[in-house]
């Protein structure tokens, strides 16, 4: 009796994928995964899709970048007016200045759960065009203040409305997938970079056009251009910036939103999702979330000093007031690119861990340079290293916890927490900045934790592939079919057949 011929080796394999598809699709009929898992293209829908993709590069990614550079300008522009004549005009010590800078996080810290939980409820547009507005308008009154404690109380102020600006990466991440995070988060958070340039343009135009006239000094007029630019901008965005995907108005022709709605559940949202209460009590009880917390706060203590006190530093470095204002401009612009390319190549590999110890270490070797160099040139150059190592962790955390936590609740309260848990260190860094003239306090914390933050990311890789091991290990268990029947909203980055990036 002949023995049947075996199939050639490739027609076996179309026998697997084919049962393999239908499996899925039998699962997928009652999976809380199924519904995001990416489609199945033609080449004609891929190029709309790239087309839709680039008119959210040219619409929605420049608005968020703008908030952002207009945001840090207001924020880090006490800096260069204390050095433009704000602290001889009023009498500030270098103690009150620390406080005037750390009193900035005490409204950002409150209002950020809010800031991030409220989005879908108020509206995106609504509620990024107005917080523009209104710290814009708080930046403004700054330009009257008499006294330090007056620059302190606008400044718990204008952090309590720059709290709602917090959800522009929470934002992002209804338009765009996983793999597009990073690099999206990094043209618009190096707009923040480039507003630390233009703060020290700004200021260096400031101190030689304008100081004197009316009687006010260079730091006043600092305040009022830059309080002006931000509150008419927020009527920009407003009217421009479009909300939600599945809410898009006629920035979109009828194809772009269906392409929109479909991009938005590839990247694991839910149209019109709710708060689900039972989820912001699973972002207290998520290792991974604890993780992101602990080093959004190593990086934050970094971020707040070298932010608030880059001017101060170069100043003392040697250089006069002007030359100074025009030096911090070359670090931030380099912090801007560098940023960008590492983030790129993050979201090209679709990797996290490893950029995000490297730039810790970036940073870490500039700050060093900082503390023990007596040479000039030396120390200007770890500014450098600082920003360059900085920045990009910012993004990287950033993009990473929304790359591995899904669903809006849970997603947008991690993203609270982290910011509430890192701001509270970046408050420390900024209150501890105040030993004129070395600052080595301040110096010796942001190098520490830069450190201990690339310790710990070493250990969060291995615990990362740990997870994803158990999970394909245990896909076909009864607890696994189970949570397989819960939707997205329910079951958020649990569902066994989601795995970590790392």
């Amino acid at each position: 009796m002949d023995h049947p011929k075996e199939k050639p080796d490739d027609a076996r394999i179309e026998d697997i994928e084919r049962a393999s598809n239908t499996r899925r699709i039998s699962v997928s009929e009652k999976n809380g995964l199924g519904m995001h898992e990416m489609a199945v293209l033609t080449a004609e829908e891929i190029k709309a899709e790239k087309r839709y993709v680039l008119k959210l590069d040219l619409v929605v990614l420049p608005l968020i970048a703008v908030m952002y550079f207009l945001a840090t300008l207001d924020r880090g522009d006490i800096s260069n007016a204390a050095i433009a004549g704000m602290d001889a005009e009023l009498h500030i010590t270098p103690k009150q200045l620390s406080q005037c800078v750390a009193f900035f996080y005490i409204g950002y810290i409150v209002c950020q759960i809010p800031g991030n939980i409220l989005m879908r409820a108020i509206g995106p547009n609504i509620q990024l065009g107005s917080a523009m507005i209104g710290w814009g308008l708080a930046t403004t009154v700054m330009c009257e203040a008499k006294n330090w404690q007056a620059i302190a109380g606008l400044r718990v102020l204008i952090g309590a409305i720059e709290a709602f600006l917090q959800a522009g990466p929470l934002y992002l991440t209804l338009w765009y997938r996983r793999e597009e995070l990073a690099t999206r988060g990094a043209i618009f958070f190096s707009m923040m970079a480039v507003a630390g340039s233009m703060n020290g343009l700004i200021a260096y135009g400031v101190e030689h056009n304008l100081n004197g006239v009316h009687g006010w000094g260079a730091w006043r007029w600092i305040f009022l251009i830059e309080g002006i630019m931000s509150v008419g901008m927020g009527f920009v965005v407003l009217a421009l910036l479009p909300a939600t995907p599945e809410t898009a108005g006629w920035e979109f022709t009828e194809k772009e939103k269906e392409i929109g709605m479909r991009r938005s559940r590839e990247a694991f949202n839910t149209p019109h999702a709710k708060i689900q209460p039972k989820q912001l009590i699973a972002v207290i009880t998520d290792p991974k979330v604890w993780f992101y917390a602990f080093v959004y706060s190593c990086m934050n203590i970094s971020l707040a000093c070298f932010s608030s006190f880059l001017p101060i530093i170069i100043n003392l470095l040697g250089y006069s007031t002007v030359k100074t204002q025009l030096l911090t401009i070359p670090v931030y612009v380099v912090t801007g690119v560098f940023t960008i390319i590492v983030c790129t190549c993050s979201d090209r590999l679709r990797k996290r861990g490893i950029f995000l110890i490297g730039s810790f270490l970036l940073a870490a070797v500039g700050w060093l340079l900082l503390i023990v160099s007596d040479s000039r040139n030396l120390s200007f150059g770890g500014t450098f290293l600082v920003g360059m190592g900085t920045y990009p962790s910012v993004v990287l955390i950033q993009s990473w916890m929304n790359s591995n936590v899904i669903g809006f609740t849970k997603r947008a309260g991690s993203l609270a927490f982290i910011m509430v848990f890192g701001q509270s260190f970046a408050l420390l860094g900024a209150e501890i900045f105040n030993d004129a003239p070395k600052y080595y306090r301040g110096k010796v914390l942001s190098l520490g934790s830069l450190v201990v933050g690339a310790l710990v990311t070493i250990l969060f890789l291995f615990y990362l592939r740990h997870v994803n091991d158990w999970k394909r290990r245990n896909q076909d268990s009864e607890d696994a079919s189970e949570k397989r029947a819960l939707g997205m909203e329910e079951i958020c980055d649990d569902h066994p057949d989601f795995m970590f990036w790392y």
